[in-house]
């Protein structure tokens, strides 16, 4: 049985890259994702990458790690924590949930890869919600599908672009990976809201700002991520904004660009070689 809706492909080619789309899966009875599984696989995981944090925060400020010391595993076992968003980050370290993680992206192969070439650098998340939990206002510098296992949620997104992700703040996210944006109440009538239900997933465009709602049940969640050569390239091309500006050059913004800055990139693999980055 496919993990994807095959029906749901034709959805998703006609907004990838660009634009967020949902659509259908099925690995909400898939054992990996159960509450047993994914304690097991917290126990299994370096403590570092397995995040207890405060599920009601306002903003990033406020998005902190719990310090009262509950086991994470424990409560995922126990079906959730009421009072915490726990996170399990690369989950693609366990050879199991790797080849979950392979065979998801080789069922959606036929849609990536004519646009944007084949998958590189693929890590997995899983996300165990109280209900009720808020994600602040954010955005991941990554391709991104998130399949929705249990529980509901809001998500909602907005463009890759000013007002909402400026080239200062991209720039920042690649020199200190700091990825918290901040929140104007304006920006709700740009939002585009998503709401997911077991069995939908939802693919983020490239950088594109979100926020998220968990509904009024234990959430769980898989969030898929991967980059691909043009992207890359945005990196390496952003690396080397500091220094076009100290000659008087015009930065890369990928706001404005057209297309990917591939010769902007090969020159900043060039300085880093050299040390001038």
């Amino acid at each position: 049985m496919s993990l994807i809706d095959p029906a749901s492909l034709p959805l998703l080619a006609d907004s990838y890259p660009h634009h967020a789309a949902v659509i259908r899966h099925h690995l909400a009875a898939e054992p990996l994702l159960g509450h047993a599984a994914l304690a097991a696989a917290a126990r299994d995981m370096p403590p570092a990458q397995v995040e207890r944090r405060v599920h009601d925060a306002a903003d990033g400020a406020g998005f902190s790690h719990h310090a009262d010391g509950r086991d994470p595993a424990e409560a995922i076992a126990a079906g959730g924590d009421d009072e915490a968003w726990i996170m399990l980050r690369g989950i693609e370290q366990l050879p199991a949930y790797r080849a979950l993680l392979h065979r998801l992206l080789a069922e959606l192969a036929p849609v990536i890869a004519p646009a944007t070439g084949p998958v590189r650098d693929i890590k997995g998340f899983v996300f165990v919600s109280a209900p009720g939990t808020h994600t602040p206002f954010h955005f991941d510098a990554e391709y991104n599908i998130l399949f929705q296992i249990a529980g509901t949620k809001v998500f909602a997104t907005c463009p890759p672009a000013p007002p909402f992700l400026d080239l200062a703040r991209r720039e920042a996210y690649h020199l200190a990976g700091e990825n918290m944006l901040s929140w104007e109440p304006g920006f709700a009538e740009a939002e585009q809201h998503h709401h997911l239900m077991p069995g939908d997933a939802l693919f983020v465009p490239f950088a594109a700002p979100h926020r998220v709602l968990a509904g009024d049940a234990p959430s769980v969640s898989l969030s898929v991520t991967w980059q691909s050569r043009a992207s890359r390239a945005e990196v390496e091309a952003l690396a080397l904004n500091p220094v076009l500006r100290r000659w008087g050059l015009p930065a890369h913004d990928p706001a404005e660009a057209r297309g990917a800055p591939w010769l902007r990139a090969a020159a900043s693999r060039i300085g880093q070689r050299i040390g001038l980055l």
